[in-house]
């Protein structure tokens, strides 16, 4: 019984001794809002008339910044092709991360279908800088064009996202 005594004097002590040498600071908080990022398309991705190969599928890719390669085994017809285009708007001098999609499916009024894949940005590393507030970029992506593709105007739509980085 002695030590239960003992023991409570002691925790007594303790949570008087805490109490005592108990100091209080005051701190700041705050808090810096960036203007939100806006991204706009400019230009769609347009990779221009092409022939297909009776025998062959073969790709067009056109580039980040508006080049076009013709796979050997199609005809590029046109010269109208371009990169897509986005500008984008935000708190000036941030970094920004642009987000493309995988891949993508074309297709025409019938339903015949042409795959869209390895989408690239003109952004380094996929990273752009909104020098005094704003930045653009281009993006490009190769089309793959089976043999004997289906005539038509083939279209299809893909999402770019872009975040502060």
């Amino acid at each position: 019984m002695k030590f239960l005594n003992t023991l409570g004097v002691l925790a007594i002590t303790f949570s008087i001794a805490t109490i005592s040498n108990a100091s209080e600071v005051d701190s700041d908080a705050g808090a810096k809002i960036v203007a939100p990022l806006e991204i706009t398309n400019t230009t769609g991705l347009y990779f221009g008339t092409i022939a297909p190969s009776l025998h062959q599928d073969d790709t067009v890719q056109v580039g980040a910044t508006g080049t076009r390669v013709c796979g050997t085994s199609i005809t590029c017809l046109t010269n109208d092709h371009s990169a897509a285009q986005f500008l984008v708007s935000g708190e000036s001098d941030m970094m920004y991360y642009v987000n493309l999609p995988a891949d993508l499916e074309l297709a025409n009024s019938a339903g015949d279908t042409m795959k869209v894949f390895n989408f690239t940005s003109s952004a380094t590393d996929d990273i752009g800088t909104l020098t005094g507030g704003t930045d653009d970029f281009g993006v490009g992506a190769d089309l793959l064009v089976f043999a004997g593709q289906k005539s038509g105007d083939y279209v299809g739509t893909f999402t770019v996202t872009v975040e502060y980085n």
